[in-house]
């Protein structure tokens, strides 16, 4: 078994930068004993992305590296919806009434896409169909989160810092992912078409998110210095 594996520079890269999304939202949530500003609806996608990409294959890893991965971020996602849906004070402090984005309107669409467009082969169509419909959800998880961000912005609220400091190292993670699905089709002549057309609609918006992150600094901290003086 390697420790490792086959895993480049940018995927690294991407995975700390993920590793530490996770680390930002479970501290702020185990520290300040709150999740205000955190969409418990994104929290339940990326639970469902990594319950369909990693169960189904976990048992075929052969990296101690991927395991470990693989079973932090399917044990952490299901213990911050665990939290915020059933476990006071997480469940008081949750924005149910902003996080409003209905979820069939992720889960539908990415279930069609994954009947439809998936790799053939033969004997593991539904691992296959999993892995793909994972893909295409992780895409779009993101939005129950912006959309929280994007009313609380219009409310006249100030943004959680650590909640948005989560959502950019998520979009920081996605774009050194694109970096590595580029390194591996000029180095390796590997390109799947399900990680990339998925990639470039996450990208699309995170792009979006990251003005936005620049207007909410630019409020939190001319409300600190108003504070200040």
């Amino acid at each position: 078994m390697e420790l490792i594996g086959h895993t480049n520079v940018f995927r690294l890269i991407g995975d700390m930068l993920h590793l530490l999304s996770v680390l930002i939202i479970l501290q702020k949530m185990l520290k300040l004993r709150s999740c205000s500003g955190l969409s418990l609806k994104s929290q339940l996608a990326y639970a469902i992305v990594f319950t369909t990409r990693y169960l189904p294959t976990i048992v075929y890893s052969t990296s101690l590296y991927i395991i470990f991965m693989k079973l932090f971020f399917l044990l952490s996602s299901w213990y911050i919806v665990f939290l915020m849906r059933t476990r006071n004070p997480w469940k008081a402090s949750y924005d149910e009434k902003f996080d409003s984005f209905k979820m069939r309107y992720l889960i539908v669409p990415c279930v069609l896409l994954a009947l439809v467009f998936h790799y053939e082969r033969p004997h593991a169509q539904i691992p296959e169909m999993l892995w793909t419909f994972s893909e295409y959800l992780e895409a779009v998880a993101i939005i129950p989160q912006l959309s929280l961000l994007t009313t609380t912005l219009a409310q006249g609220r100030q943004w959680e810092l650590l909640t948005s400091h989560y959502v950019l190292c998520l979009g920081l993670y996605r774009a050194f992912y694109v970096m590595n699905w580029i390194y591996r089709y000029v180095a390796e002549n590997r390109w799947n078409y399900v990680d990339s057309s998925a990639g470039i609609i996450q990208t699309l918006l995170y792009s979006e998110f990251f003005y936005t992150y620049l207007k909410g600094m630019r409020e939190l901290r001319r409300a600190m210095q108003e504070d200040l003086s």
